[in-house]
């Protein structure tokens, strides 16, 4: 009882240490993480062809691979997330639902 009790204690000391650490750097916001997602090379060269822009501007489901700070941060470093977003926006430009 009495080691789990210390336990406790100790998780409660390390989450407040955690919250109030001068040194931990700040968290980029969704609006800088998107940024940072549109100026990346794999995004600028989706960008470059007018079918595949029309599916990153209009396709409600682009949005949901960096709707929140946690999808944006794991898009930016995670390239497999980078190729499956890739892949949907190829399909859905070959596809060529966006037609006007």
């Amino acid at each position: 009882m009495f080691v789990i009790g210390i336990l406790i204690f100790a998780a409660i000391v390390m989450e407040i240490f955690h919250k109030l650490n001068p040194f931990k750097k700040p968290e980029p916001s969704l609006e800088e993480l998107v940024e940072r997602i549109k100026a990346a090379a794999w995004y600028q060269e989706l960008w470059q062809e007018e079918r595949y822009r029309r599916v990153l501007e209009e396709d409600p489901y682009v949005t949901a691979f960096y709707s929140g700070p946690y999808e944006a941060k794991r898009l930016l470093e995670n390239e497999g997330f980078q190729l499956g977003l890739t892949d949907y926006v190829k399909q859905q430009g070959g596809h060529d639902t966006y037609s006007q």
